[in-house]
């Protein structure tokens, strides 16, 4: 599980996310607002970006993250679940993230890369 979890904000622009993407190095961001205990709003991909931006020609300094995020409810799983449980709800969903999320709130990421960072 990957922690600190990187966020974005949904009524962020999608240059400033790509900008944090590109930074952080990652491939995706999960959106949520602000406060300690973060309940999960959606998901953003490079795949997304492409797909509801550029493709579409939009401009990316006007288009906000709300309204290309994938919106809950997302697939997730517990922080008690086994690396097996993971990658059958990755498998069976099509997905490659797995928010973590404990009473509501988000405490952590799986992804895929992860799953096989425990194959030796």
């Amino acid at each position: 599980m990957s922690y600190p979890i990187v966020i974005v904000r949904p009524d962020s622009t999608v240059f400033d996310l790509i900008k944090n993407m590109v930074g952080g190095e990652k491939g995706s961001m999960l959106v949520a607002g602000e406060g300690l205990l973060k309940e999960v709003e959606g998901i953003v991909t490079v795949t997304g970006i492409f797909r509801r931006v550029f493709a579409k020609g939009l401009d990316p300094a006007k288009v906000t993250v709300s309204e290309i995020m994938t919106p809950a409810p997302l697939i997730t799983i517990s922080p008690n679940a086994s690396t097996k449980e993971a990658a059958k709800l990755m498998k069976v969903n099509r997905v490659r993230k797995l928010p973590v999320v404990e009473e509501g709130a988000l405490v952590g990421i799986i992804t895929s890369e992860d799953l096989l960072g425990c194959v030796e």
